[in-house]
């Protein structure tokens, strides 16, 4: 995307209000609109630009909305939201609002509008979009994940093996962006360890839990505990299972089953919300689940050998196979094509996830491998994504590099 200048911004804005009209804006767009009727001024003025963070309750979409600002480079005011049960209805039919957000959180999303808001994941999109809306085109969106429209946003960051209708308002990564980086784990070297009186070299295994699309029962659980417990033995390595709210208590006991010399620390939800970056700064190895792309992600920025562990897959029920045929219709050429790929950069559907096919790109990038038996003891190849993003982004705004200087 080039360069968008002033004039270009304000006429993005003219043609929403032109779509839309103003009777027809959502109430508290209309009245943010009366109270900053200045929505266009710099309240940094040309010292650097104010960037909002916009993040939930959800780890892995946290941490790739602090990576796409830390990729940036500037300064950023995290605004951590907290969702009413509306944020439950399809995103897409709420547009641009802040009906989705407690009271809390929609009076800290207030004038001065930042010039730049991220965010990541299916819930916060109607929140960016209000902010860019509210502010008249000055606030630049960008949102991150699948499930994110590209329609109404600045640029959309997704993983390229989501194989979705690409667009020039589209930026593809081989993983998400991380809050993984050098300076976050020479920070955490420094915390307690976790890990504290177990040998060298140490294999840290992160487990998830199941999701709509992957099973993870006590079955599976012990059987994975016991095959790592092998593996560990061969590999002369200490083992410790680090597990996450989505780990089952069930699970939690299997893997004590299969794997009784190993430590396992439980998540605990009073917890600090970070502590996984002092796991990556004390480990020597890493075995992590395959379900999660902000796992992976997080697992290839710590620099540390990496073992994948697939979870078995559901088989897909009768909404997720039609939204399927539909992702396959508007990556085709058919009659169909145009109004499924509008159905799909809208956020309405998106294609089910294929984690194989994601872990076959970390194993030609020489990030990882998949468990085989053995656990990985290769560094991984360098990984440097964060420059596409920061291109990308700095291309929405006339002169940014004199705004950070």
């Amino acid at each position: 995307m080039g360069i968008r200048t002033p004039s270009q911004a304000a006429r993005r804005a003219a043609a929403l209000t032109e779509a839309h009209g103003r009777a027809h804006e959502p109430p508290e767009i209309r009245a943010t609109l009366m109270d900053d009727p200045q929505g266009m001024d710099d309240p940094k003025g040309s010292a650097g630009r104010l960037v909002w963070l916009l993040t939930d309750d959800r780890p892995g979409n946290r941490s790739q909305a602090i990576g796409t600002a830390r990729a940036l480079g500037w300064p950023y005011d995290e605004k951590r939201l907290v969702f009413n049960d509306r944020s439950k209805r399809a995103t897409p039919r709420l547009g641009a609002t802040l009906e989705t957000l407690d009271e809390a959180s929609r009076v800290a999303l207030a004038p001065p509008w930042p010039d730049l808001v991220i965010g990541a994941g299916r819930r916060v999109a109607p929140v960016a979009r209000f902010v860019g809306r509210a502010s008249r085109g000055r606030a630049r969106v960008v949102l991150v994940g699948r499930r994110t429209p590209s329609e109404d946003v600045d640029l959309a960051i997704r993983c390229a093996y989501f194989t979705q209708v690409h667009g020039p308002r589209v930026l593809e990564l081989a993983l998400p962006p991380t809050k993984v980086d050098a300076a976050a784990l020479a920070a955490a070297g420094r915390a307690p360890d976790p890990f504290e009186g177990l040998a060298r070299p140490r294999c840290a295994v992160l487990v998830g839990g199941p999701t709509g699309a992957h099973l993870f029962d006590a079955a599976f659980a012990e059987a994975m505990a016991r095959d790592l417990a092998a593996a560990a033995r061969d590999a002369g390595a200490s083992l410790a299972f680090v597990t996450s709210r989505r780990t089952p208590a069930d699970a939690v006991a299997a893997m004590r089953r299969g794997a009784p010399g190993a430590l396992v620390r439980e998540w605990r939800p009073d917890g600090p919300p970070d502590a996984i970056l002092a796991v990556f700064a004390q480990a020597d190895l890493l075995a992590v689940t395959g379900e999660s792309e902000s796992m992976l992600a997080e697992a290839v920025a710590s620099g540390k050998p990496l073992t994948i562990l697939p979870l078995a897959e559901h088989r897909a029920g009768w909404k997720q196979r039609i939204r399927d045929r539909v992702a396959r219709a508007a990556l085709g050429s058919g009659p169909l094509a145009g109004l499924c790929a509008k159905a799909m950069r809208e956020g309405w559907v998106a294609p089910r996830r294929d984690l194989s096919a994601l872990h076959a790109v970390i194993e030609s990038h020489g990030w990882g491998k998949v468990f085989d038996g053995r656990l990985d003891a290769t560094a991984p190849a360098p990984r440097d994504e964060d420059r596409l993003v920061r291109e990308r982004i700095l291309a929405l705004f006339p002169h940014a590099g004199e705004a950070t200087t």
